[in-house]
């Protein structure tokens, strides 16, 4: 077997485990070699030559028009409520209460992740 030929399998190996992990399959081939690409995260991957380009992490855009307008007192608000349901873990006999709390506690995380998202 020749190297090149282990190189493609190797590659191609590569591309399938890229594709099993949520990448995709770009329609635009690779600019060296002509060949297959496969994108990953922030990644494009060449299933022929192997070549490997790293694309530039773009922010979203933010939406000027929201009608929420979102300030850092909200996140300290949730930031406040979120410390004292954390304490309060452990506290409840009540297992149902005690998983009400915990749900709470997960939604008041996504919506700090989403606040942080919006400034």
């Amino acid at each position: 077997m020749s190297i090149a030929n282990d190189k493609y399998k190797e590659n191609l190996k590569q591309a399938a485990e890229f594709l099993i992990k949520g990448g995709t399959l770009l329609s635009e081939s690779c600019g060296k070699c002509n060949g297959i690409q496969v994108k990953k995260n922030n990644e494009i991957t060449c299933i022929i030559c192997g070549n490997i380009t790293v694309l530039e992490k773009t922010k979203p855009k933010k939406d000027t028009d929201s009608s929420v307008q979102v300030d850092d007192s909200m996140s300290e608000k949730i930031g406040k409520r979120l410390k004292e349901l954390v304490i309060d873990i452990g506290s409840d006999k009540n297992l149902d209460e005690e998983e009400q709390r915990l749900r709470v506690i997960n939604n008041y995380i996504k919506i700090l992740e989403k606040i942080k998202y919006l400034n």
